[in-house]
C-alpha cells in the first residue's frame, strides 16, 4: 500500500473548543435532569425534585455563561471562530454550501466538500442553536423562585419544554451530521475539537490554500499514514 502524505491544519482555537465542550457538558447534564422532570414528574419526592430543580439550574446558569461566551467569541475570535465563516457569505462558503447540498443530495456519495472550519451549510444551523439556547436560558431564569403551582400553569414552562425538544433534536441532527461527514471526509473533526487540527491531503490542502485565505496563516506539520 503506497504512503499517503496528509497534513494537519489548524482549524480550532483552544477557546473555541473549551467552549464547545463546556457546553456540550452543561447540555448533557440539563437534558439528564429535564428528561427526568419530563418522564417522573409528580411523582419525584418532594426533596428529589427540589435537589434536581437545584442541579438543573446551578448547570443553566453555567450554560448560559458559555453560550454568551461563545457569542462574544463571534465577533471578537479568531478567523474561523466567527460568524463570517459560520455563514455562505463569501464565493468560497456558498461553494461549500452549495457542494454539501449535492453531497446530501447524492446520499452522502461521490465528492465530499472542502472546507477548513465551518461548513457553511451548517453554519445557519449553529447561530439558530444559539438564539434557542438564549430563550432558553431566559425562560428558565424566568421561572426561578416561583411557586410550584404558578410556575406549572406558566408560559415561560411550556415554552422551556418545547425549547427543550428542540434543543434536543438539534443535538441529535448534529452527532447525526458530525458521524456521516466523519466517515465520509476523513479529515478527524471530532479529534480537531480535542486538539485543534484537520486532516487534508496534499491536492485538499493546495484547494484550502488556494481558495480560503485563513488556511495561509496556519503552519503545517506533515504527518504520514
Amino acid at each position: 500500500m503506497d504512503e499517503k502524505t496528509c497534513r494537519f491544519l489548524p482549524a480550532w482555537d483552544p477557546v473555541l473548543r473549551f467552549l464547545h465542550w463546556w457546553n456540550a457538558a452543561a447540555m448533557t447534564a440539563m437534558a439528564a435532569t429535564g428528561i427526568i422532570f419530563m418522564v417522573c414528574g409528580p411523582d419525584l419526592p418532594e426533596g428529589t425534585e427540589d435537589a434536581l430543580v437545584s442541579i438543573h439550574a446551578s448547570v443553566g446558569f453555567l450554560f448560559g455563561a458559555g453560550v454568551l461566551a461563545r457569542i462574544i467569541w463571534l465577533f471578537i475570535g479568531t478567523e474561523t471562530a466567527r460568524w463570517t465563516d459560520m455563514l455562505p457569505i463569501s464565493a468560497h462558503h456558498r461553494k461549500v454550501f452549495a457542494d454539501t447540498v449535492r453531497f446530501y443530495l447524492r446520499g452522502f456519495r461521490g465528492e465530499t466538500p472542502l472546507y477548513l472550519a465551518h461548513n457553511s451549510f451548517a453554519g445557519p444551523v449553529y447561530l439558530g442553536f444559539f438564539v434557542l439556547a438564549a430563550v432558553q436560558v431566559a425562560s428558565g431564569s424566568s421561572m426561578l423562585g416561583l411557586p410550584e403551582e404558578i410556575r406549572s400553569k406558566s408560559m415561560a414552562q411550556e415554552l422551556h419544554a418545547t425549547v427543550f425538544l428542540l434543543l434536543l433534536l438539534y443535538i441529535i441532527a448534529h452527532l447525526v451530521a458530525v458521524f456521516i461527514h466523519e466517515i465520509a471526509e476523513k479529515r478527524g473533526i471530532v479529534s480537531a475539537m480535542i486538539h485543534g487540527k484537520k486532516t487534508f491531503t496534499d491536492d485538499e490542502r493546495d484547494s484550502i490554500l488556494e481558495a480560503h485565505p485563513l488556511a495561509q496563516k496556519g503552519d503545517f506539520d506533515e504527518r504520514k499514514d
